[in-house]
């Protein structure tokens, strides 16, 4: 479920212009704090985006289906060109501005997104992350309602017959409870 939940993410971001009309995002993965460790990573395009999943706490609906509220940090990692002073010539201020644009992007495609087993998703947090000599980690937070029908198959006896077949489908409940 994890897996369809990064590739829906993906594909949503990577349709996302930049000013020359390409897609804005160049590196797509999942969060394993590779800012944290620059040095020991593998070198990435920037900008990039990393998906972090956060724990989740299920609760069985019955009929071997469950739901959780999923949050998601979405990593938006750019350049740093620290170029933000007063005193900065308007070109270079507005280059080294950009970031804020790009996250204003992402929060823009996500608005009303909601992945094929997931309730719309809603942005809880926003927290800047400015510890790292040539890069912004600007996450943005979101939370949501999974809910994972995958065990829910039909039922079978001893002879493989099956006894109930049951449809599996995705149920959108609309309100989220805070944690």
């Amino acid at each position: 479920m994890k897996k369809q939940l990064y590739l829906a993410v993906k594909e949503r971001l990577k349709n996302i212009p930049g000013a020359d009309g390409e897609p804005l995002f160049r590196h797509f993965d999942l969060w394993n704090q590779q800012v944290e460790f620059i040095e020991q990573e593998t070198p990435f395009l920037t900008p990039a985006v990393f998906v972090e999943f956060l724990p989740m706490k299920w609760r069985t609906l019955g009929n071997r289906v469950q739901d959780a509220d999923l949050i998601t940090r979405l990593h938006i990692v750019t350049e740093w060109h620290a170029l933000t002073a007063d005193y900065t010539p308007d070109d270079e201020e507005d280059q080294a501005l950009e970031y804020l644009d790009i996250v204003d992007s992402v929060v823009a495609a996500m608005q009303n997104f909601a992945a094929p087993c997931t309730n719309a998703w809603m942005r809880t947090q926003t927290i800047p992350n400015h510890n790292h000599e040539r890069y912004v980690d600007s996450v943005e937070e979101y939370i949501c309602r999974v809910t994972d029908t995958s065990a829910n198959t039909p039922m079978t006896g001893m002879d493989g017959s099956v006894i109930v077949k049951e449809e599996q489908s995705v149920t959108v409940v609309p309100e989220i409870r805070h944690l």
